[in-house]
């Protein structure tokens, strides 16, 4: 079993007309946190590079998009 608890989400870009992979594992204090053009740690909430990633995409996303990835974080059980 695995020793860490992640997930993966696609989103879609208009600007490459194609879906991107983003990634999130999570750590102690938060998610590490890839896609195709960057990777490292986050908080729970997924700052900063999560919502760098999609500025630099043009994606648009909800305004409590944050308390939502910190309330998966604190949900999400880290296997052993």
């Amino acid at each position: 079993m695995s020793s860490t608890s992640r997930f993966k989400m696609q989103i879609y870009s208009p600007q490459w007309e194609d879906k991107d992979l983003y990634q999130f594992k999570k750590t102690k204090r938060g998610w590490e946190f890839e896609n195709y053009r960057c990777k490292g740690e986050v908080d729970k909430g997924g700052n900063p590079l999560f919502y760098k990633a999609l500025v630099t995409e043009s994606l648009s996303y909800p305004n409590h998009l944050e308390e939502y990835l910190s309330i998966v974080w604190e949900k999400v059980e880290v296997f052993k």
